[in-house]
């Protein structure tokens, strides 16, 4: 599926996002001036799991016969989950860990808690690496940063002690180690020097904890180092071999990778931190929705082939969190806040028989990119929602992804029949009268039944998972509108809105690639840390202002490395609590502009007054009261500085809508006539449901009760009318 350039010979930045099922791309206009979502050139390839960077080099290719010069591409920047899935399916290198003495099973106890608290049998998850390559050395810190040990008068690891180190080490032959010691967040080149120590000596990458992410934790801090070892060699291959395609492909133009934090990174950074990246899949979508529609509060659901991705953007800037796991595994760096649940376009309708009866279920199983839905006919027999939809009416087959990958409805109402056949059969059995055997009309009654569950149950799971998220940060979906994006986000998003309450849906123009215009549109961004655990009073403040002027000037440092020339902006915040309490809140405590080619924006001042009162206000919001008697102490100081790429126009008013047919839907157990349109430059200014919108990336369903208009950016809002409001209201 193509879109076609809008403008010649202008400088292009090129977006990439890998996905289960299909790898993305998107080109931008990358000279740095205001365009609009509809000057955007969209492309979607077939994903090539064995080899990612195959799809990558294809679908690059494809996309640049489409009018894009190869000497005007100025950048590429791509999204990958490879490190993700590398380590969710254990396909990581060997490692080794050293560690303080006495603190070998820093992996076993983790923070010691069970799985499941009230499940007397339940056992902890296997340690990210074995004990027997957790090897100790007698060295530590003070959270001071200084070196303390066992009678030493001197810091450090003398030559002794290194030589029976690398010795056990070299027993172990590990492809990777990884340094974590106590206290290291607070003597990071004491401890860098021990690695490049290791290193030199056993002629493998040794990670330092410390380099990676410098705050204090000693369980998070050693997990994420380890993640961050055990995926370099990985990482490394991917990232030598994507610059290989693109030399064959002439391409001579920056690289970037986008990142957990939804920002990107230059291929060298990528290179040098690979754990930076491993979220940075889900991110993208957040990270277009947030630089397209700046200041909006906004719920984004990405609903692809394999999963739904919802993520919270509150006054247009992405919710991070610093308690992202991998599997089993923390990371405690910040990255958007993104809650997945299994129901995509590609996730498998079938019955559970966990319970006393069977009951219907929608995913977590996907059929993935091969063989696909059953509507595929490339041989998948198990059916998914794309199949729900397809024999509802939602999606035509004629017109899936534009005319150019035609589905089959027989096989899909066959599959959905088989499964209301499964839920009849209470042990599983086949049927005598299974219901191949039956007639037309009675397979298509069966898969009817399915095909409305499956699209309820799904609904029910997604809005469940929405209340939790937005409820855990004093938040209600009511006053958020919602951006529905990937290959059935529009398809669906309509049917959860109506399932919470939530009365405005935005569809991106190019909603079907827009984890991709993620990638090429994602800021310069980087992130940085610092323990500093004291009283937030007026005689700490100096010391506060020069731990957070320290952390100012290396993400500024970093930001000179990139390549970038436009102005950003340094973020200070601190995560502050009332002494006593267990949890943080992240608390702003500057912005200050970023230009390149200078020395900073000047001298840093803060004020515990404006801190404090920022401190109260959240603590409000969250927890629902304040305590002015209370200490408020820091944690941690927190930096980030972020250099948006040019600006996204947002349209209003010009496009239009065709009418070009009608077919009879069903979304709610009832089949109702609906009116099917297309995007026009001439037509009608809005469209009331039932209805669908066909484009070439994705089906938009507006429901009964629904209103969509258009912009001239080609983007879809949806509207929930006022009467049906008020009828539901009461």
């Amino acid at each position: 599926m193509t879109q076609s350039p809008t403008a010649a010979r202008r400088r292009w930045r090129i977006g990439i996002d890998v996905g289960g099922t299909f790898t993305d791309l998107v080109a931008v206009p990358g000279d740095g001036t205001s365009w609009s979502l509809a000057d955007a050139v969209t492309h979607k390839v077939p994903s090539t799991p064995h080899d990612p960077s195959q799809g990558v080099e294809t679908g690059l290719a494809q996309l640049l016969e489409r009018g894009i010069a190869v000497e005007d591409v100025a950048a590429v920047a791509h999204g990958t989950t490879i490190g993700l899935n590398a380590i969710l399916q254990g396909r990581v290198a060997r490692a080794a860990l050293v560690v303080s003495a006495g603190h070998r099973d820093v992996l076993q106890i983790a923070r010691a808690r069970m799985p499941r608290s009230f499940d007397l049998h339940a056992t902890p998850e296997r340690p990210i690496v074995p004990r027997e390559h957790v090897l100790e050395v007698a060295h530590r810190f003070a959270p001071d940063g200084t070196s303390v040990g066992p009678g030493r008068a001197t810091p450090g690891v003398d030559e002794a002690e290194l030589a029976r180190l690398v010795e056990r080490l070299t027993a172990v032959a590990p492809e990777v180690v990884a340094v974590s010691l106590v206290g290291g967040y607070a003597a990071r080149e004491a401890e860098q020097h021990l690695a490049d120590r290791l290193a030199a000596a056993l002629g493998v990458p040794v990670t330092s904890a410390a380099a990676v992410w410098p705050e204090a934790g000693e369980y998070e801090r050693t997990t994420l180092a380890l993640l961050d070892a055990q995926i370099t060699p990985l990482m490394t291959g991917y990232f030598t071999a994507l610059r290989e395609r693109l030399r064959r492909l002439r391409v001579d133009a920056r690289v970037y990778i986008t990142t957990s934090n939804g920002g990107s990174v230059s291929i060298e950074s990528a290179m040098r931190r690979p754990v930076q990246t491993v979220l940075s899949g889900p991110a993208g979508g957040v990270s277009a929705a947030a630089t397209a529609w700046p200041g909006t509060d906004m719920v984004t659901v990405d609903m692809g082939g394999t999963s739904s991705d919802i993520g919270v953007l509150r006054g247009g800037r992405p919710v991070l969190t610093t308690t992202a796991t991998v599997g089993p595994h923390p990371l405690m760096t910040p990255v958007v806040e993104v809650s997945a649940i299994g129901a995509g376009g590609g996730s498998v309708i079938g019955a559970d028989r966990s319970g006393a009866q069977p009951v219907l279920r929608v995913g977590p199983a996907s059929t993935g990119a091969v063989p696909g839905p059953a509507a595929y006919g490339a041989g998948g027999t198990r059916p998914a929602l794309t199949d729900a939809y397809v024999h509802a009416g939602v999606i035509d087959p004629r017109t899936f992804l534009g005319g150019t990958f035609p589905l089959r409805a027989d096989l899909a109402t066959a599959a959905l029949a088989q499964v209301a056949d499964d839920l009849a059969h209470k042990d599983g059995s086949p049927s005598s009268s299974a219901p191949a055997a039956t007639g037309t009309a009675a397979l298509a009654a069966c898969a009817d039944g399915v095909a409305d569950a499956a699209l309820r149950v799904a609904s029910v799971g997604m809005a469940a998972r929405l209340r939790t998220v937005l409820a855990a940060h004093g938040e209600v979906p009511e006053r958020y509108t919602f951006v529905a994006f990937g290959g059935a986000g529009g398809t669906h998003a309509a049917l959860l809105a109506d399932e919470v309450g939530v009365r405005r849906v935005l569809v991106p123009a190019a909603a079907g690639t827009f984890c991709a215009l993620g990638a090429a549109i994602a800021p310069i961004r980087r992130d940085v840390a610092r323990t500093v655990r004291t009283v937030v009073a007026e005689q700490n403040l100096d010391a506060l202002t020069t731990s957070a002027a320290e952390l100012e000037r290396e993400v500024l440092d970093w930001l000179r490395t990139q390549d970038v020339a436009a102005t950003g902006t340094v973020t200070l915040s601190a995560d502050l609590r009332y002494a006593g309490q267990p949890t943080t809140l992240e608390v702003l405590l500057a912005e200050r502009p970023a230009e390149p080619g200078t020395d900073g924006p000047g001298p840093l001042r803060l004020e515990t007054e404006p801190v404090l009162r920022r401190f109260a206000e959240q603590h409000e919001r969250v927890h629902g009261f304040v305590d002015p008697t209370a200490t408020v102490r820091a944690e941690t100081l927190r930096a980030s500085v972020s250099v948006r790429l040019g600006e996204v126009r947002s349209g209003h008013g010009g496009a239009a809508f065709v009418k070009t047919g009608a077919r009879d839907v069903r979304y709610d157990g009832t089949p109702r006539p609906a009116s099917v349109h297309a995007l026009a430059e001439d037509g009608e200014a809005a469209v009331t449901g039932p209805a669908v919108i066909e484009k070439a990336d994705t089906t938009v369903l507006v429901p009964a009760g629904w209103t969509a208009t258009t912009d001239d950016g080609g983007n879809l809002h949806l509207v929930r009318d006022a009467v049906e409001i008020t009828n539901e209201e009461g």
